[in-house]
């Protein structure tokens, strides 16, 4: 498969752990390692406006290699050096027969 970007997923640290009161710590979000991946865009827009500026409004279908178990509910994309932003996951599909994961966000 040819890379034209890399993919980065929230993990969250187990809430398990207490402090020295008692009282459970709250979960500490992080981010993995850059992971490769293809990237294709299915809409762009820039035309989002709110009082003080504008955003940008995008889905992107992403291919990256089988990885067990891979479950993110939020990724963040870069493109041949562009920052695409950090997106909501809409859906998670494995093509077996491919060996890949295709990821709509």
């Amino acid at each position: 498969m040819r890379y034209n970007g890399t993919l980065k997923y929230q993990t969250l640290t187990e809430n398990e752990q207490v402090n020295e009161y008692g009282e459970p710590v709250a979960a500490q979000v992080s981010w993995s390692d850059p992971v490769p991946c293809s990237i294709k865009t299915n809409s762009d827009t820039r035309k989002g406006k709110y009082e003080d500026g504008e955003f940008r409004m995008a889905s992107f279908t992403v291919l990256i290699e089988c990885v067990a178990g891979f479950a993110a509910d939020r990724v963040k994309l870069e493109r041949l050096g562009e920052d695409l932003g950090e997106y909501r996951v809409l859906s998670v599909e494995p093509l077996v027969t491919v060996g890949r994961i295709q990821i709509i966000v």
